[in-house]
């Protein structure tokens, strides 16, 4: 699946109000100011970033079951050197 660029911080706010319902009131807000911080340097979280901070604040998992999970998927060609 391919998820669109965002162009501004209300957009990215949107996206995170549509997934508000599966992190508690503490996470929502934490990524909310994240979204937010990054917004000011103009760097706009689209669905897929905001999907993978719920999933680290709600399920727990690490960045590296993430991008795990999205290789699988097809989502990441991104490979750590290690």
């Amino acid at each position: 699946m391919t998820y669109p660029e965002v162009h501004s911080l209300e957009e990215s706010l949107a996206i995170l109000k549509k997934y508000k319902d599966d992190v508690n009131k503490e996470d929502y807000e934490g990524i909310k100011s994240v979204i937010s911080n990054h917004a000011i340097e103009s760097i706009y979280m689209n669905e897929l970033d905001i999907i993978a901070m719920i999933k680290q604040s709600a399920l727990k998992l690490s960045a590296d079951e993430i991008i795990a999970e999205y290789k699988e998927k097809g989502f990441v060609e991104y490979e750590r050197k290690q």
